[in-house]
């Protein structure tokens, strides 16, 4: 037991936090965190945070750009604004990567990614809502609804989240439908041996499915701690995806320091020195660190936040 709560105090420190001291430079925070009642504080930006439950990103004030770098891929570009009690997030979704969703994906095609250090990409795109509903000094209740839109298959889906905090605690519950579009080819299923054309009678296989998301958390001084659990049912596996990420961020001067652990448990192969293997249960870890450069501009490295144990550059500016 000592040393589960001494995981959850050390690998809190970054899955979903938006820090203590930048919040009281940057403008998009609404105040201090302490005062801010956005559900998971310590994911490493706002556009996580939304994306992860769109009430989280009510108190976001001002305007705020996100690039994100890493070798060989394009730049990823998040964009959040609001005015404190409204805010509004457009950014692609963050499936197979961290902080996200485990989306359907062809084995062959993930161990391609992870050899040439390819970034999961899809072309849906996610508009979130947010507006607080209830803001006291000691409770704080926000709606929040999203939009993802799929344009491999030209549809808009739903979602709703409740993000709210209560004295020292943060929660929230979220739940979106979704949808995957797969070139089937000639992959063959691992554990069946059969063509997945040949299973599904076509070379194309399409889905529809829903994802719940439900946080906790709390914030000690300049200390945030998140646990996050994203449940996912897919058709195309024989079994229920769980994703569960404990994290936390810690804040000094002007550096925000963040590590989070991801425990997947999913029917995807792992992947383990160059190689798949059959693996239920796997587990990653992230690291990132943040500097202010100034009011409006900072800076960042990060670890493993596309999960291809890579070094990205990010780049943040807020006005």
């Amino acid at each position: 037991m000592i040393k589960i709560l001494f995981l959850l105090l050390f690998f809190s420190s970054n899955a979903y936090a938006e820090d203590a001291d930048l919040c009281r430079y940057f403008k998009y925070c609404g105040g201090s965190a302490s005062s801010s009642g956005r559900g998971t504080k310590s994911i490493p930006s706002s556009a996580g945070s939304g994306n992860l439950n769109p009430g989280n990103i009510s108190n976001v004030k001002g305007v705020g750009i996100e690039a994100i770098y890493q070798s060989n891929n394009p730049l990823s570009f998040n964009l959040v604004t609001g005015n404190g009690k409204i805010g509004a997030l457009v950014s692609p979704t963050l499936e197979n990567s961290f902080f996200g969703n485990r989306s359907i994906e062809i084995d062959d095609q993930f161990f391609l990614r992870k050899i040439y250090q390819t970034q999961y990409r899809n072309k849906k795109l996610n508009l979130a809502l947010g507006t607080k509903l209830f803001d006291r000094s000691n409770a704080e209740l926000s709606l929040g609804l999203s939009l993802k839109r799929n344009p491999d298959i030209k549809k808009i889906n739903p979602g709703v989240g409740l993000s709210a905090r209560l004295f020292f605690l943060n929660f929230g519950a979220y739940i979106y439908q979704d949808d995957v579009k797969i070139n089937l080819e000639n992959y063959v299923n691992p554990y069946t041996n059969i063509s997945y054309s040949n299973s599904y009678g076509s070379s194309t296989y399409l889905e529809t499915f829903s994802v719940r998301t439900f946080t906790l958390g709390t914030r000690i001084n300049n200390l945030t701690l998140d646990y996050g659990l994203i449940r996912t049912r897919y058709k195309f596996y024989s079994e229920e995806t769980l994703v569960s990420l404990y994290s936390s961020s810690y804040s000094y001067k002007k550096f925000l320091l963040n590590v989070a652990l991801r425990i997947e448990e999913s029917p995807n192969l792992d992947f383990v020195e160059r190689n798949l293997i059959i693996k239920r249960k796997k587990s990653n870890i992230y690291y990132g660190v943040e500097y202010l450069l100034n009011n409006y501009f900072s800076t960042g490295l990060q670890y493993n936040y596309f999960l291809l144990d890579e070094l990205s550059v990010k780049l943040t500016l807020f006005f």
